[in-house]
């Protein structure tokens, strides 16, 4: 693989970031090859005490930032020149190339170690973890059982063969595997983490939050596991000591990926419980190139934090809309008050998700300049380009949409009292309730039950369908869809098991005209479901809602009972986490309210 290969256009071609992010255990897989270099565990017929001294330095600078790691790349094409056939240097390299994003290459290297030195157990755990992210999913799964079938003590291998059938949903698996493990060695801290975490994706935060503790028990000073414990103790609604051990997890020099989860995560605790300051603060986190969730914004302007109201006075200002839909259309509820921040002598444009152009060019006349944004995954980022905003544009700054937040929403009681802020078109309204009136006399209800995006470590947040008989089964109650995706199994499955029929309106598409879709959920009595984009866009267009929360208190809520993006919307949250019969229960007897008074009325 050496000979001709060019590493200084290897690394000026920049990252190729994983397409799934991997943690590797806290040994490191550096710390394996050093001790393969203590043991001499090579073939090599022609290595020499500068070859082997050249990796010794490359391992020890691999891991200390991009400029170091340029140069332990560089020691070991060294090596590598004076002893080809030295398999580790050629792990070395790929350890290292790995490290600078570059993973293409970097498994090749690893192919090269392999067929020098197939008997060598830690190519295989490495070969494993790099298939991992690069989202060869099965060869990777392949070569993690490989190597712990070589090397069954292998902490490493333990942990990472579970975090892989994690992510793989594969939860009995992991949690088998683990299970033996700490068995035989239960006072192992790394183990008990990641049981917690298997449990945690698998849906059940209280029971993870034992392992975690266990974890912390062995070891205090673990970062991830006081991060995990804050997530599951934010996740559960129990917010004061979740901010503490997010506090505790970044004083324990965390690296600087972690460093952005943990931030992510404090700030969303703090903001749940309306400490907006610090909270908006750290929520500049997400924007973290280390942040795993991060978007990549191709915009050349000055950026705007928010932090700063004044900044904007007498400015043209780029705000790019930014995360899901759902949150496109909330962060919205602010853009008025940016427009009278910048002043008659500024001017405010806007790049949205190019369905809510139309709509957004209605609702805002005062814009300056409305477009669309397109996204695309290269090389595992998301980018998202303004396309030709700023040439049209002109901005002074810009900033993505959720930090005018930060300037303008200081407290929970500085949100908007109500009404709504998008405006279908009259046509639209017309045509939709002319279909309305068409359907079954009763309390006309909106109802959806689902994300687009129902990963594992989505679906948590969402209660089963099925959970949500006895709201289906009130009487009164004609039911429409507002659920977008398909919804034909659900359907089908609440007229054969409920006896219920579910409306949709023919001619509206679910997934693209999102204005129809705001228009019809502002047509009905209430609606009825959990937070997605047909939710956001029924309460922008004015529609009221009954809204199920999966935990007492969301970041979202900014420590009230109700949803300040929202104010049409009643929030019905469980007592603890995904306790969701209660709140059902609960709106099944508003629904029964509701419709009992519009009879009453009617007669």
């Amino acid at each position: 693989m050496a000979a001709g290969f060019d590493l200084d256009a290897e690394l000026a071609a920049g990252r190729e970031d994983a397409k799934r992010q991997v943690e590797r255990e806290r040994t490191g897989a550096g710390h394996a090859l050093a001790a393969a270099l203590d043991s001499r565990r090579s073939t090599s017929k022609t290595l020499t005490p500068k070859a082997l001294g050249l990796v010794r330095r490359a391992i020890k600078t691999m891991d200390d930032g991009p400029v170091a790691a340029a140069k332990a790349a560089q020691l070991c094409l060294k090596a590598i020149e004076l002893a080809p056939d030295f398999a580790l240097a050629h792990q070395a390299m790929a350890l290292t190339l790995e490290r600078l994003g570059r993973l293409s290459t970097a498994l090749s290297f690893y192919q090269k170690a392999y067929a020098l030195e197939p008997n060598n157990c830690e190519l295989y755990i490495n070969l494993g973890m790099i298939a991992w992210k690069l989202d060869m999913l099965d060869a990777a799964e392949k070569f993690l059982r490989l190597h712990n079938q070589m090397d069954p003590g292998s902490l490493a291998g333990i942990s990472n063969l579970a975090g892989l059938l994690r992510d793989q949903q594969k939860f009995s698996d992991s949690i088998e595997l683990l299970r033996a493990a700490i068995y035989g060695r239960p006072d192992n801290a790394e183990l008990w983490n990641s049981m917690g975490t298997t449990l945690l994706e698998s849906g059940d935060p209280v029971q993870a939050m034992t392992f975690y503790q266990e974890a912390l028990r062995l070891e205090p000073d673990f970062a991830r596991a006081h991060h995990n414990l804050a997530f599951c103790l934010d996740l559960t609604g129990d917010v004061p000591p979740a901010i503490s051990h997010f506090r505790q997890a970044l004083s324990l020099g965390p690296s600087a990926v972690d460093q952005a989860t943990m931030d992510h995560g404090l700030s969303l605790a703090l903001l749940s419980v309306g400490e907006l300051e610090e909270g908006w603060a750290r929520y500049e986190a997400r924007l973290s190139p280390a942040y795993k969730g991060c978007v990549h914004f191709n915009v050349s302007a000055p950026y705007w934090s928010g932090e700063a109201l004044d900044a904007i006075a007498g400015k043209r200002l780029l705000l790019v809309g930014e995360q899901g839909l759902g949150d496109e259309i909330m962060h919205t509820t602010a853009l008025e008050e940016a427009i009278d921040a910048v002043g008659p002598n500024g001017a405010v444009g806007l790049v949205c998700e190019r369905r809510l152009i139309e709509l957004f060019k209605r609702s805002f006349p005062r814009l300056d300049f409305v477009g669309r944004h397109a996204t695309v995954f290269k090389e595992g980022r998301q980018i998202r380009s303004v396309l030709d905003a700023e040439a049209q544009f002109k901005p002074d700054l810009w900033a993505p949409l959720g930090s005018i937040q930060r300037a303008l929403r200081p407290t929970p009681e500085s949100f908007p009292e109500g009404g709504a802020f998008l405006r279908p078109s009259d046509e639209t309204l017309a045509l939709l309730k002319e279909k309305v009136d068409a359907l079954p006399p009763g309390l006309r209800v909106g109802f959806c039950w689902k994300s687009k995006l129902m990963k594992s470590n989505r679906t948590k947040y969402f209660s089963p369908f099925e959970m949500w008989r006895p709201v289906l089964e009130t009487p009164g109650c004609t039911f429409v869809s507002l659920q977008y995706g398909d919804v034909d199994k659900e359907l089908a499955l609440c007229a054969r098991e409920f006896g219920v029929t579910i409306h949709t309106i023919d001619g509206l598409d679910m997934m693209n005209d999102l204005e129809g879709v705001g228009a019809l959920g502002s047509l009905m009595d209430v609606s009825v479901g959990q937070h997605n984009a047909s939710l956001a866009l029924t309460s922008a267009c004015g529609g009221d809602s009954f809204l199920l929360t999966p935990s007492r208190q969301q970041w979202t809520s900014f420590g009230t009972d109700r949803h300040p993006w929202a104010p049409g919307a009643t929030v019905f949250a469980p007592q603890t986490f995904r306790g969701w019969a209660d709140p059902i229960r609960r709106i099944a007897g508003a629904l029964s309210e509701r419709a009992s008074q519009r009879a009453r009325g009617a007669a």
